[in-house]
């Protein structure tokens, strides 16, 4: 016999012996790997369990300790080989009861590893009710990192019964440029999968491009004849924000992009609103902008619903404008926009102080008051002040926070007192009398320092945020200040070094920048115009206002239509003329809404700080 046949056979007789004197201790090694892999001793449980895992087949605890080897090998961070392991059971035990726990931890791995096919094939696998739950959740993952659209239309194909994939299909789509987007397949998927998607407006089979646009602007001019009303017409938001829209009507021809205007005084006595829409005055419009009164709001709205004319609120923050109108935007955040957006805001950085204080100037605030209220009581915070302070009374909120009560000292500290004048009449001092009555009492803020962590002013009236503001830096704590921008222009009565100085936030409802070229181009041409510079106002409309709504959505009339809510719905964010960008993808209200900080004298972006 060769002596490497030798060697071999004494090798071979080793083995054997070695493995038999596992199989001797087997139980005493899976008792030990259990303990440490019970323990969370994940990479201690490997090194005890492995050596069982090369054993017969025949005994249960083999099984066993390999799926435990698995799960100890991810939990160690080695993904492949716990990947790696499940696989060779479900090829040795097919029949093993397990199976299904098998077959999710296959399902799990490959979301890891971002493999959605893979996933569903070894999920859709099990049907084991108690693990549905982290079976949907598992699915949810996978799909939330699938981005081809080719990958996702296949995986529906072969599970035709998931919605989640459908879903994910079609906001996948979405994200697409619009020219891009299959409307066909969009559409199947939102029948068949009962899926909520914004395709654009029902009815509405196609968007026609026209040579010319007729705009209808629609505000409360209130013209007359009488020459004194005229002068004082030109100092009038309504006139100066006309000036805008006609400049960006000539920046809009300059780009090639006709616009007809036409201009609607809803205040005129003469003819009667609901008499030129009867009469059929308004039918060829192509977009209305405005009007801003109640009852106008109320009479346009439902004759452009009928119609399916769109038109935009320049001011308004009201939801209500909307609900019922789907042909109907706002310039503008809704209230309920803001509120939700200044939730998470707080909920993520006001943490350490809970106790916030809301105000808001009445009635139109109230919505958003009341959400933000709600919102952040959802995560523990206590409003403590929750107040509605008119414009004209917004000194209140300052006072408020900076009034003082007189409290008695503390009951030790004046008895010590009282002692020390007790001794000293003892011993017969004239002068014993060393305390008034004004000695044995305080005065203190009503609202105590450190008893609040922030203040939100739901409202967009500078009033009501300078005096909180002002309240606010002569108090001793420190309170953080939130509300939204809208308010913030280039002629605000507000100092910026008081907003860095505090650290104010603010939620941007259609912050301008005034360093833009785009901006400057504008101011020159106003000025060239008008021979004034453009006046922003504070919640009322101006000749930014008009110029950046004409030039903005007269682009968008180029590009897409009559209807261009069936490109506006399908884009993520939009670019504004003035203000920085748009975003009605999920809403018919302005939805880019950053976090803003004054840094430097100028306001920017949170993350930019």
């Amino acid at each position: 016999m060769g002596i490497v046949r030798r060697v071999s056979i004494v090798l071979s007789l080793l083995v054997l012996l070695a493995c038999q004197s596992i199989a001797q201790n087997v139980k005493k090694l899976f008792d030990e790997g259990k303990a440490l892999f019970d323990q969370k001793q994940y990479a201690l449980a490997l090194g005890k369990f492995a050596p069982i895992t090369s054993l017969s087949e025949s005994n249960d605890l083999v099984k066993h300790a390999s799926y435990y080897y698995a799960i100890a090998a991810y939990q160690s961070g080695d993904n492949r080989t716990a990947k790696n392991m499940f696989l060779q059971i479900l090829s040795k035990y097919p029949e093993w009861q397990i199976k299904e726990d098998v077959n999710y931890w296959l399902g799990f791995l490959a979301a890891k590893e971002q493999d959605a096919p893979t996933t569903f094939k070894y999920l859709s696998l099990i049907n084991k009710p108690e693990l549905q739950q982290s079976i949907a959740a598992v699915k949810a993952e996978v799909l939330s990192t699938t981005t081809d659209i080719q990958v996702l239309k296949d995986l529906l194909e072969d599970y035709p019964q998931e919605s989640s994939i459908a879903s994910r299909l079609a906001n996948q789509i979405l994200s697409l440029d619009i020219e891009d987007q299959d409307i066909d397949l969009l559409s199947t998927l939102q029948d068949r999968y009962e899926l909520r998607l914004d395709l654009g407006i029902e009815g509405i089979e196609a968007s026609p491009k026209k040579e010319v646009y007729n705009v209808g602007l629609f505000l409360p001019f209130s013209y007359s004849e009488d020459s004194i009303r005229l002068v004082r017409a030109m100092s009038n938001w309504t006139t100066r924000m006309y000036q805008g829209v006609a400049l960006g009507v000539e920046k809009l021809h300059e780009e090639g992009i006709n616009i007809n205007l036409v201009t609607i005084d809803t205040r005129d006595a003469q003819v009667a609103l609901n008499e030129m829409i009867n009469a059929g005055d308004f039918d060829d419009l192509d977009l209305i902008i405005g009007p801003v009164t109640q009852g106008a709001v109320q009479a346009v709205s439902a004759f452009s619903n009928e119609k399916k004319i769109n038109m935009i609120n320049p001011l308004s923050s009201n939801s209500n404008i909307t609900e019922t109108n789907p042909f109907a935007f706002l310039y503008y955040p809704s209230n309920e926009s803001i509120a939700i957006r200044a939730a998470e805001y707080a909920t993520t950085h006001f943490t350490e102080n809970k106790n916030a204080a809301i105000f808001y100037s009445g009635f139109v605030d109230k919505p958003r008051a009341d959400l933000y209220k709600e919102l952040i009581e959802k995560d523990s915070f206590n409003v403590t002040i929750f107040e509605g302070v008119p414009p004209n009374e917004s000194v209140n909120i300052q006072q408020l926070l900076l009034e003082e009560e007189e409290l008695d000292k503390d009951s030790l500290v004046v008895a010590d007192m009282i002692a020390e004048m007790d001794s000293l009449r003892e011993a017969e001092v004239e002068d014993w009398e060393i305390y008034k009555a004004r000695d044995f009492t305080y005065d203190t803020l009503k609202i105590l320092p450190d008893s609040i962590g922030h203040v939100f002013v739901a409202s967009d009236f500078s009033s009501l945020a300078s005096s909180a503001l002002s309240g606010i830096e002569t108090r001793p704590d420190t309170i953080a200040y939130l509300s939204s921008s809208r308010f913030l222009t280039t002629e605000s009565s507000l100092s910026f070094d008081q907003l860095e100085r505090l650290d104010a936030t603010f939620v941007g409802s259609n912050y301008m920048n005034y360093n833009t070229e785009a901006t400057e181009e504008f101011r020159e041409k106003y000025v060239s115009a008008y021979l004034t510079n453009p006046i922003k106002e504070d919640r009322l409309g101006d000749a930014y206002i008009g110029y950046d709504i004409t030039v903005t959505f007269g682009r968008l009339l180029q590009q897409h239509g009559k209807y261009f809510q069936v490109g506006l719905k399908r884009k993520g964010l939009i670019r504004g003329e003035l203000t920085d960008s748009f975003n009605y993808r999920l809403s018919n209200d302005n939805r880019f809404i950053p976090f803003l900080k004054v840094r430097d004298g100028i306001i920017v972006p949170r993350e930019q700080e």
